[in-house]
C-alpha cells in the first residue's frame, strides 16, 4: 500500500480520484482522505438522533495541541490500550467499529506503521475531528469511515481484528449490532466488543440519578471530573456523553456471551481486568456460577471509582469453521 494514498476498506485497494473504488465498486463521497457512504440521506429516527447529538460534543475530543507522539505516550500509559497494541501484530488489518473520533484507531496506527486500521463511524462532525488530525499526525495507514453500522460495506469475514468499544448500547437494538459487528470478524478472528455492563454501570447511574435531582453533576463523585489533568472542555464533553445521551442501553454479561456464542465466538476473557504479563488474546476458563458472580461484583465494586464508567469489554474468537 503507498504511503499516503487513501485505500478502500472493502478490498484495500488504492484509490484514485474518481468517487468509487475501480477494483470492488464500492460508491462513496469523499472529502480529503474521509470516504462517506451515508452522504445526506435520511436515517433512522434514533440512530439520526444520535448523530445530532454527537455533532454537537464529538466523543472524545482531541485537544488543540495533541500531535502523533502526544497520543501514542497517553494510549501506552493506559493498561488497556497498552496491552491492546501488545497483542495485535505490527502488521495486522483491524476494524474499529463506533470508532468516534477515532483516537483509539489512530493510536493502533500510530503506533505500528505497517497495520492497516479502517475506522468507522456514523457521525460526519466526529470523523471531520478524526480526518484533522489523521493529516495533522501523518497517519497515512489509517483509513476513516462515514457508513451505518447496521449496514457496515465489508463482506463477511473480512477483518481478523475487530474492535467495537462503546457504541453497541447507543443504538436502537443492540443485539442486532453486536451481530452486524461480528459479522466483520474472520474465522479465527478476534472481537473485542465492550458495552456498558449491568452492575459495571451501576454507580454511574446512581451518579447520574442524583446529577438529574440536582440539575448539575457533582463533580467529586465522579472519577472523570475530579481530575485536575483533564481541562474543562473534555470535562465538558464527558458531562454530555455520560450525563445527558439521547439512546442509551445497559446490557447484562451472561445474555451478551450468550449472544456471541450463538454468533459463533469462544470466550476469550473480559476487561477488566487486564492481567500483567499476559496477552489480552490469551485464553481464559469461561466465567459460570460463583466464578461469574464473582466477577460481576468486582465490575459493581470498581464502578465507584470507575473512569470508564462501567465499560466491560469482551474478548472472543471466532470458530475456525464459521
Amino acid at each position: 500500500m503507498p504511503v499516503g494514498h487513501p485505500f478502500c476498506p472493502r478490498c484495500f485497494a488504492v484509490l484514485g480520484a474518481a468517487p468509487s473504488c475501480v477494483e470492488c465498486g464500492l460508491v462513496f463521497e469523499r472529502r480529503g482522505s474521509l470516504l462517506d457512504l451515508l452522504g445526506d440521506e435520511r436515517r433512522e429516527a434514533r440512530a439520526a438522533e444520535v448523530e445530532s447529538f454527537y455533532e454537537q460534543s464529538p466523543f472524545p475530543g482531541y485537544a488543540p495541541d495533541d500531535d502523533g507522539p502526544r497520543l501514542v505516550e497517553r494510549a501506552r500509559s493506559a493498561p488497556f490500550l497498552a496491552s491492546l497494541d501488545a497483542a495485535l501484530p505490527p502488521n495486522a488489518t483491524v476494524l474499529d467499529c463506533g470508532a468516534g473520533t477515532a483516537q483509539l484507531a489512530a493510536f493502533l496506527a500510530l503506533a505500528a506503521p505497517r497495520r492497516r486500521v479502517v475506522a468507522v463511524d456514523g457521525c460526519r462532525a466526529s470523523l471531520d475531528c478524526a480526518e484533522t488530525f489523521r493529516a495533522r499526525a501523518g497517519a497515512t495507514n489509517l483509513q476513516l469511515v462515514r457508513a451505518d453500522l447496521f449496514d457496515l460495506p465489508f463482506p463477511e469475514g473480512a477483518f481478523s481484528f475487530v474492535v467495537s468499544r462503546g457504541v453497541v448500547h447507543h443504538t436502537p437494538d443492540p443485539y442486532a449490532a453486536i451481530a452486524c459487528v461480528a459479522r466483520c470478524v474472520a474465522p479465527s478472528g478476534v472481537l473485542l466488543l465492550g458495552f456498558y455492563e449491568t452492575r459495571a454501570r451501576l454507580a454511574h447511574r446512581a451518579r447520574r440519578g442524583l446529577s438529574n435531582l440536582l440539575g448539575r453533576p457533582v463533580h467529586r463523585l465522579d472519577p472523570v471530573l475530579r481530575r485536575r489533568d483533564v481541562d474543562d472542555e473534555k470535562k465538558r464533553i464527558w458531562i454530555e456523553d455520560q450525563y445527558r445521551h439521547p439512546l442509551e442501553h445497559i446490557l447484562p454479561l451472561p445474555r451478551v456471551m450468550k449472544a456471541l456464542r450463538e454468533l459463533g465466538f469462544r470466550w476469550i476473557r473480559s476487561v477488566p481486568p487486564v492481567a500483567a504479563g499476559t496477552s489480552l488474546f490469551e485464553a481464559t476458563p469461561e466465567p459460570h456460577g460463583a466464578r461469574l458472580f464473582a466477577l460481576r461484583l468486582g465490575h459493581a465494586l470498581r464502578g465507584i471509582g470507575d473512569p470508564d464508567a462501567g465499560l466491560v469489554c469482551v474478548v472472543a474468537r471466532r470458530h475456525s469453521g464459521v
